[in-house]
């Protein structure tokens, strides 16, 4: 629970904030978190910030570590290079995936030791709308789950069944 204070001299309500180690106003809280998500570098500590997205007026905002991180989906490394191919795999294993689809590796010869890749999806509710993540090529559904966390905005939540997504539709029924 966050607690609320005056400064003798100020007028707006601070708070302390354990991340930054600081007190804060409300304003300033609000657009740390606000600069963070633009993709400000100095200000990557607010950026999974519950309060932070709260006081900004986004209660149903990803708070996820891995939100707008490089991590690749398939071997969850962070990109060394700044980006991700398709905004998803790292170099490494878009080279892999592309010596399975054209069936041979750099040697010439038949990729191994590689997982197959096949199609997949997942269903999510992303800030209360559920969605699907489809890719084409996958090794296992947690590259699905990875890319979920890292490029949702909303607050997310996993859908066990296709049948799940109707039932949250009629929650005001009840």
């Amino acid at each position: 629970m966050v607690e609320y204070f005056k400064v003798e001299g100020l007028d707006r309500p601070m708070f302390r904030c354990d991340r930054l180690r600081a007190s804060l106003t409300v304003d300033a809280c609000r657009s740390n978190w606000t600069a963070a998500n633009a993709g400000d570098e100095r200000r990557e500590a607010c950026r999974s910030c519950a309060l932070g997205a709260q006081h900004a007026g986004h209660d149903k905002a990803s708070c996820s570590n891995l939100k707008g991180s490089l991590i690749c989906g398939r071997c969850n490394e962070t990109s060394s290079r700044g980006w991700l191919l398709g905004k998803h795999l790292c170099v490494s294993c878009w080279n892999r995936e592309r010596e399975w689809v054209t069936g041979r590796n750099a040697k010439g010869s038949r990729p191994t030791k590689m997982l197959p890749l096949a199609p997949r999806s997942i269903r999510i509710m992303e800030a209360d709308e559920p969605k699907v993540i489809y890719r084409q090529l996958t090794q296992h559904h947690s590259e699905l789950v990875v890319s979920a966390l890292r490029d949702s905005a909303g607050a997310v939540t996993f859908i066990p069944n296709k049948f799940a997504a109707a039932q949250f539709a009629q929650r005001e029924m009840f």
